[in-house]
């Protein structure tokens, strides 16, 4: 039977697909991008001609074969890859693989995956836009430029054994952070006093407008408060609005999450995409702030039917429509040459991230508790973005003090109309102190009831949450809203920046307080600074980046990075020729700076004769030269880098208080075994127990403090696989080793295999269970497939 074949990216898509399009359609994934491009010498340089390969990945491989065999079978093949950049050069690789005519082969886009949706979509098709290729392989191009000419100089000049990386946006949202840290170092904050008032039988809280410098300010301002006379006044009644949240865009959906859920942009925009493939949103990455007409329609009757009146719809709702101003144009332009319009209108960009079904509330059970949370996000913005504002009648109360120019403010107001506020409901039409102090006589002598001056600091810096990184990325026009995740996740990996908590600095303070003509003054321990899960730079994120702005500045600064994706945007647009010209800019100033760097020495920061901070494998490390030994000391995580490199620390003020702790514990041994002293110690896989020539792992004390454990525990777990005699190593437990990762092995209860990459930090343990090979002597490559299938790893 002949069919149309629909080849999407996702394989979570198709099934809805298939249903919504019915007989003669079957829906495959692609599973993302088949084709790599694996090095610069695959680029011709005279015309940027890329030589791209079919993926490495053994299982990507053999899915392009499957996907041929419909490809040849079917009638016809329509491409539904995402609509982005990406999704446009899957679809030509696609062409490209299976030798399918790009300027005739349909495309098709949609921005949900709704019956209406898709059926519009295959009605109107079109043809792959190769400007939004050609941009696609720019971005590719430049990225591998600056990943592959710069991020060998950190492995050369820092250190080979980590997996340092330098990225034409990576490294200037890691600068955002480091910045951000320059401005925290170079702001320690001032010490204040704030001073709150209560006044009124109601105690309503009145607040200071000037701070109190010190201790003797605020003794000072209590003490003329205790007989002075505090006159009330109040503002004249004005009206203020609230405007309803905009529509969600990818970079604001992200920020919502992170702010509302503690959630990572890259686990936000896992749940939209999980969110998008079942059919309840629309398409996750979009710069848009429109909606659909029908969707605009569809909030109209929810309104109306919801509050029963359609003050509470947006003004301006229309306006909210893709493309509204630009039919009109058009239309325009048609009646005028008289030409009559026909057919749908054009297809357009994507829409704000939005329900695809307004009447859905709440998702149904089955979905996680994350993504019904996010739904629900999602689904309250959209309809508040529909809403007129809400508004409130408002007034500034003040109470006089005995400084000229200085007095305690209170502003009060008292909503009118919720508007879009209604849908959460958060707020109250009752506002008691707002009615109290509206028949307070202007003029009159209010006594206060207690007035407090607390220590305070003002002008502390906070370090970013993901949220805010998300925001600056944005606004300076670092890489696109699709890859701020990508970005942000990127500089956690490379442990340039951890998100973690910081503790506070606690200060012994002073606050004193008024109290029926008596000031009483408390001693108090206060902490400042305080602060949960937010983006710290560490030391081997300010090394790298210091290298990099010391040799790439113009490579990496804001303005640049800004300029580059303006110009790959000019190129999805078709006004750049020919589009390769930012790449081979591009090329000759990363060659030229780094011709420049031929005999820059290793960067290591001396801090005695015999000691070098320095960069290794697993981070920032003391290395120890005496009499020719070499040893490496752990660093504390606390240490300022700007210190550290004027000279400023002694060896002791560096180095981790455990190493010498860890150093003493060692060289004591817990007893004797095979006539050796038996030790444990603690290594860099793990616990093991060593005694004369003899090592062994020893897994089941897991972190366990090595003082805890004793000599009959060690000599069990010795005895218990065989023991070495005089140096000799028992049976191996490998009975098969695969590949780096995997390998086959021996256990208590038969043999497993044990899958370990560099990222992991603990080894999975998988069974042997269903595989019907001679995993000791079959070929290897079918032993590999048989695990990559069972298991998907490799």
């Amino acid at each position: 039977m002949r069919f149309s074949l629909v080849i999407v990216e996702s394989p979570a898509k198709c099934k809805k697909i298939e249903s919504y399009l019915g007989p003669g359609y079957k829906c495959i994934a692609s599973f993302g991008h088949l084709r790599e491009l694996k090095g610069l010498d695959k680029i011709q340089r005279s015309d940027y001609t890329v030589f791209f390969d079919i993926a490495s990945d053994i299982k990507k491989q053999k899915h392009i074969e499957l996907m041929r065999k419909d490809v040849l079978k079917a009638e016809e093949v329509i491409l539904a890859t995402d609509d982005d950049r990406e999704g446009e050069a899957i679809a030509w690789h696609i062409c490209q693989i299976f030798d399918l005519d790009p300027t005739s082969t349909k495309r098709i886009i949609f921005h949900e995956i709704t019956e209406n949706a898709l059926q519009s979509a295959i009605l109107y098709p079109r043809t792959i836009n190769m400007n939004i290729v050609h941009a696609q392989q720019a971005r590719q191009i430049l990225d591998i430029v600056v990943g592959f000419k710069v991020s060998p100089l950190l492995w050369k000049h820092i250190t080979s054994q980590n997996s340092l990386s330098a990225g034409r946006c990576q490294t200037p949202a890691l600068r955002l952070v480091y910045d951000n840290q320059k401005d925290i170092d170079a702001s320690p904050g001032k010490k204040m006093y704030s001073t709150l008032a209560y006044f009124t039988n109601k105690c309503i809280p009145f607040e200071l407008t000037k701070s109190l410098e010190n201790e003797s300010n605020a003794q000072y301002f209590l003490h003329q408060s205790i007989g002075f006379e505090h006159r009330f006044d109040r503002s004249d009644v004005k009206q203020i609005s609230r405007e309803p949240p905009e529509p969600l865009t990818t970079s604001k959906v992200q920020q919502l999450a992170s702010n509302e859920m503690r959630i990572s942009p890259k686990e936000t925009m896992k749940l939209c995409q999980s969110l998008y493939e079942a059919g309840y949103i629309t398409y996750m990455r979009t710069d848009s702030k429109k909606y659909s007409p029908e969707f605009i329609a569809s909030i109209k009757e929810y309104v109306e039917k919801e509050y029963n009146d359609s003050a509470y719809l947006h003004p301006c709702i229309d306006g909210l429509a893709v493309g509204s101003k630009e039919k009109e144009k058009e239309k325009e332009k048609e009646k005028k040459k008289g030409k009559k319009i026909v057919g749908p209108p054009p297809q357009e960009a994507h829409e704000a991230i939005r329900p695809t079904h307004i009447s859905c509330k709440k998702l149904p059970e089955e979905m996680s508790a994350r993504e019904k949370k996010l739904y629900t996000l999602i689904w309250e913005n959209a309809l508040e973005s529909c809403m007129a504002a809400a508004t409130f009648t408002t007034f500034i109360a003040t109470i006089t003090t005995h400084i000229k120019d200085t007095h305690y403010t209170c502003t009060q107001e008292l909503i009118d109309f919720p508007g879009w506020k209604i849908v959460k409901g958060k707020f109250s039409k009752i506002n008691k102190e707002y009615t109290y102090l509206q028949q307070v006589k202007i003029g009159s002598t209010l006594p206060y009831k207690k007035i407090t001056c607390k220590f305070a600091f003002s002008g502390l810096k906070q370090h970013y949450t993901e949220a805010k990184l998300v925001q600056l990325l944005e606004e300076k026009g670092i890489g696109r809203p699709s890859t701020f995740s990508t970005l942000i996740d990127k500089i956690q990996e490379r442990k340039y920046v951890i998100k973690q908590d910081i503790p506070g600095k606690k200060i012994e303070c002073k606050d004193f307080s008024l109290e029926d003509g008596t000031i009483l003054e408390e001693t108090v321990v206060k902490e400042f600074g305080n602060e949960k899960n937010k983006l710290v730079i560490q030391p081997m994120g300010i090394m790298v980046l210091q290298f990099l702005l010391e040799h790439f500045d113009s490579l990496f600064n804001y303005d640049y990075t800004k300029y580059m994706e303006d110009e790959l945007d000019k190129i999805s647009n078709g006004n750049v020729s020919p589009w390769f010209q930012i790449c081979e800019t591009c090329w000759q100033d990363t060659d030229l700076i780094c011709d420049t760097l031929k005999t820059e020495k290793k960067r290591e920061i001396r801090i005695d004769d015999h000691h070098v901070f320095m960069i290794a494998k697993y981070g920032p490390v003391i290395k120890c030269t005496i009499d020719g030994k070499t040893s490496f000391k752990h660093v504390k995580k606390d240490i300022d880098m700007e210190t550290l490199m004027r000279g400023e620390y002694t060896l002791e003020q560096i180095v981790e208080e455990k190493d010498k702790e860890k150093e003493k514990k060692e060289q004591q041994s817990i007893g004797e075994y095979q006539g050796h002293p038996l030790f444990v110690k603690k290594g860099k896989f793990g616990i093991y127990t060593e005694w004369g020539e003899n090592k062994r792992s020893l897994p089941k004390f897991g972190n366990r403090p090595v003082e805890n454990i004793t000599l009959e525990e060690v000599v069990a777990e010795i005895e218990k696989y065989g023991v070495p005699i005089d140096g000799q190593k028992p049976e191996s437990p490998i009975v098969r080793v695969v590949n780096d990762n995997i390998s086959i092995r021996k256990g208590q209860y038969g043999d497993y295999i044990f899958y370990k990459s560099n990222k992991m930090k603990k080894p999975s343990f998988l069974k042997l269970d269903g595989c019907t090979l001679d995993y000791k002597g079959c070929n290897i490559i079918f032993l590999k497939d048989w695990i990559l299938e069972k298991y998907g790893v490799q």
